[in-house]
């Protein structure tokens, strides 16, 4: 049974992690940090900090900062009413937020399947111009080709696929639809994308290692680790396109009922990272499991994990891929918030603690590369 109090750490510290994917800034403004406080006292203890921003957090501003923080607060109930709505609407996921193609489904299935050839990937990936051309150009590229080659390009796609190796073809392909999938723009939090990109990354990494660790399917691991986050990218989207549409027509209905006060405030808001935090804990984990339904996918089944994500079974109770996925991501964000001095080593024990990460566990995910996949040669 898991230990209630290690449980609300791991949720905490999870938390945490969603503020660092917006931006550093906010992830330490949350714990009462400023950049040069953390230089100066970068020892002190995480529970001090977040009782004393609790502290500063009720000392609001009265009077105009009160009625904003209101007018906020009655916006973001609104805002997350209709948020609610778009999520339960795959079809507007997949055909206003995703740059999706029906031939994808086909690929995933394809790279989970152990019958699938040459011929096969290169009749799919044929279908998807897009993927066509970056398969060829990365495949001529390091590692798979020394930078200074003066061998001739391969231009031919089955020449392609069988110059790397199906094994290579199927990680290769994977991250460039995953990539495919990153928003354009995340304005203004402008750092959200490479971070999410790392965190996607490490995730599918370690997730393979520990597939292989447990007897797994280590591409179905590394697919799933890859997208399990997907969630997280749309919800973000959803906030930043629907907090305008909202806004505007509260701005609309303040001004027919004559509250000129109300409709001064919405106009002056602007998006609030604390609200997109709250967001992303609420929505992202629903989101890829709606994401992974609708593929409706035969060989490459990663619904019922993510449904076990969704419903926050323990460690204990989930099954074992969804168990090698937990102890993947915990591992993928314990060392981006390491990285970014925003965890505790006690809060770290914790942490993996409570996804049973024991120290053979760790000696396995030391052994990856947390930044770049690792192919075969």
């Amino acid at each position: 049974m898991n230990n209630p109090n290690y449980q609300k750490t791991a949720s905490f510290v999870e938390s945490r992690f969603s503020d660092l994917l917006l931006s550093d800034d906010f992830a330490l403004s949350r714990l009462g940090f400023n950049r040069e406080e953390l230089r100066q006292s970068s020892t002190r203890a995480l529970l001090d900090i977040e009782a004393k921003a609790q502290e500063k957090k009720q000392k609001r501003q009265e009077t105009e900062q009160e009625f904003k923080v209101y007018v906020s607060e009655y916006f973001h109930e609104t805002l997350f009413e209709y948020l609610k709505q778009r999520v339960a609407d795959p079809d507007y996921i997949f055909n206003e937020l995703l740059n999706f193609e029906p031939e994808l489904p086909k690929l995933f299935d394809a790279c989970a399947a152990k019958a699938s050839g040459v011929t096969h990937f290169e009749q799919i990936i044929a279908n998807i111009p897009w993927l066509k051309s970056k398969f060829i150009e990365t495949i001529n590229n390091p590692p798979f080709r020394e930078a200074k080659s003066i061998k001739p390009k391969v231009e031919n796609l089955g020449l392609a696929i069988r110059y790397i190796g199906l094994d290579n073809t199927k990680l290769v392909v994977l991250s460039q639809a995953a990539q495919h999938w990153l928003p354009h723009s995340t304005e203004p939090y402008n750092t959200f994308k490479s971070r999410y990109w790392q965190y996607a990354i490490a995730t599918a990494n370690c997730s393979r290692q520990l597939a292989k660790y447990n007897g797994l399917n280590e591409v179905v691991a590394f697919f799933l680790g890859l997208f399990h986050a997907v969630g997280i990218s749309i919800a973000l989207r959803l906030y930043l396109r629907a907090f305008d549409t909202v806004r505007i027509a509260q701005m609309k209905d303040s001004l027919k009922t004559g509250r000129r006060d109300i409709e001064k405030v919405l106009n002056s808001l602007e998006s609030d990272p604390i609200f997109i935090s709250e967001a992303l804990s609420k929505f992202s984990n629903l989101i890829s499991y709606k994401v992974f339904e609708k593929l409706g996918l035969k060989y490459a089944v990663v619904a019922p994990y993510a449904e076990e994500i969704k419903d926050k079974l323990t460690f204990a109770q989930a099954s074992p891929m969804t168990q090698v996925l937990m102890q993947a991501r915990t591992f993928a964000q314990y060392k981006i918030l390491q990285k970014a001095r925003l965890i505790e080593l006690d809060e770290a024990k914790v942490f993996l603690t409570n996804y049973k990460i024991s120290n053979a566990i760790i000696g396995e995910l030391n052994k990856v590369n947390l930044t770049n996949i690792k192919y075969t040669k």
